[in-house]
């Protein structure tokens, strides 16, 4: 007699289905600059610049921003920057911290459904101004305002919205 499949079982068996189709890497090339579910990768250092509390990214240089819904980490500890830049849509970037509020873990942007999600076991969920969408996180991230010019985008880190 078989016995049905316990949640367990069915968790494990998606993940392990999940992982199998990832699209992390492309069949038979080099890895994928676009945010999937399970990563966001980090923006070309190439294609950054910081002075005056301005992050200035040159879009050119910045592959794994290209498409829209795509997404990238963007950290320096020296200077106690970590967000996330995300193109949402032609023309629309945000920026906000890559920390949960809650567990103070790292945040991936989740592009079917354009939110923000802790990879802690809880999943706090943000949208892309940075409000909870789902706890157990109560407080919203921290946003930074973003301003396109002459093909960089601009991130103001001194002026902040939480």
């Amino acid at each position: 007699m078989e016995h049905p499949m316990t949640r367990r079982e069915m968790i494990d068996g998606s993940a392990m289905a999940l992982g199998a189709v990832c699209t992390c890497e492309q069949a038979g090339g080099a890895p994928a600059r676009r945010s999937t579910n399970c990563l966001t990768p980090r923006l070309e250092p190439e294609s950054l610049a910081i002075a005056n509390e301005v992050l200035t990214i040159e879009l050119a240089k910045a592959a794994c921003l290209a498409q829209e819904g795509s997404a990238a980490e963007v950290v320096d500890p020296e200077r106690s920057i970590g967000l996330v830049v995300v193109h949402a849509g032609k023309g629309e970037y945000h920026a906000l911290s890559r920390l949960c509020t809650h567990a103070d873990r790292t945040l991936c942007y989740v592009r079917t459904r354009r939110v923000l999600m802790c990879t802690n076991a809880n999943h706090s969920i943000f949208d892309l101004q940075g409000q909870v969408v789902k706890g157990p996180a109560e407080r919203p991230l921290t946003s930074y305002p973003t301003q396109l010019r002459d093909g960089k985008l601009l991130v103001r880190l001194g002026r902040r919205s939480s």
